[in-house]
């Protein structure tokens, strides 16, 4: 039964051929408080298809200082070859909107930059209350590293 739940709440996990560990530092801008650090670990696997140049990007971890965090995005591969990407997306907590760069990927991963707009920034075009689950943010800007664990 708990294979089971994990395999429902982590479905990019059954497909192991693009697994990695990303690690990330970065700094947000918190609504009140200014600049404030933060830093996370997540398992992701991005999800493509031989004959295109699409790609899906699941992400899931632990963060600081939100405890827990996760993405989804779509991109475009710029270099299909070298796994160099331009990907779109939201993270569902802390609630932001996404654009990420995923550089050249070398024999153990590959260098990431991304940056956020955070809920707050969306709360006046909406009419849903994203203060809260954006944790203030306004945005963020992150830089990592991802480290494949899949097989090629």
């Amino acid at each position: 039964m708990k294979k089971l739940i994990l395999l429902f709440l982590f479905p990019f996990f059954l497909n192991a051929q693009n697994l990695y560990v990303e690690s990330n530092f970065g700094i947000a801008n918190i609504d009140g408080l200014g600049v404030f650090p933060g830093a996370s670990v997540l398992f992701g696997n991005r999800f493509e298809k031989p004959e295109s140049k699409f790609l899906l990007d699941m992400e899931i971890g632990v963060a600081f200082p939100s405890i827990v965090t996760a993405k989804i995005g779509g991109g475009i591969f710029v270099n299909k070859e070298k796994k160099s990407a331009v990907v779109f997306g939201v993270r569902p907590w802390p609630f932001h909107l996404y654009s990420q760069i995923n550089f050249n990927e070398g024999r153990r991963g590959q260098w990431i930059v991304s940056v956020e707009a955070g809920g707050v920034l969306l709360d006046e075009y909406l009419d849903v209350d994203l203060y809260e689950i954006s944790l203030e943010s306004l945005f963020i800007a992150n830089f990592g590293y991802r480290w494949n664990i899949g097989t090629k």
